[in-house]
């Protein structure tokens, strides 16, 4: 697999996951009292465009990198897990990195490996 193929597989991947998610997610404010009206209508809407693409487009990707989708995967789970059990501050402080690196790219990741293999 080429690196354009390898980069468009995990871009597709990632928009895969993050389509799941905003489906969990409206699933979930279906039972909440946001679910009114028009917004209960769109948010079936949502679901109904949303949740087919999402199944066809995993299927295209998992069956062009098994490997890669499964490791892609688990990364997210554990970004999402950790996250997920921070407090306010730390996932401020995690956001401002995440923006940090959206900046300067090669600056964080050498810092990231730098920090990672003082600890290893």
């Amino acid at each position: 697999m080429s690196d354009k193929d390898s980069k468009n597989l995990i871009t597709l991947l990632e928009s895969v996951i993050l389509m799941q998610m905003l489906v969990e997610n409206l699933e979930t404010l279906q039972g909440t009292h946001y679910n009114r009206q028009l917004l209960k209508q769109q948010i079936k809407a949502l679901i109904k465009v949303i949740a087919p693409l999402a199944e066809r487009d995993y299927k295209i990707v998992f069956n062009n990198g098994e490997q890669d989708t499964q490791n892609i995967i688990m990364e997210y789970e554990k970004l999402v897990n950790f996250i997920s059990l921070q407090q306010l501050p730390q996932k401020v402080a995690l956001s401002q990195m995440v923006e940090a690196f959206n900046f300067d790219r090669k600056t964080m990741e050498a810092t990231t490996h730098r920090i990672l293999k003082k600890h290893a």
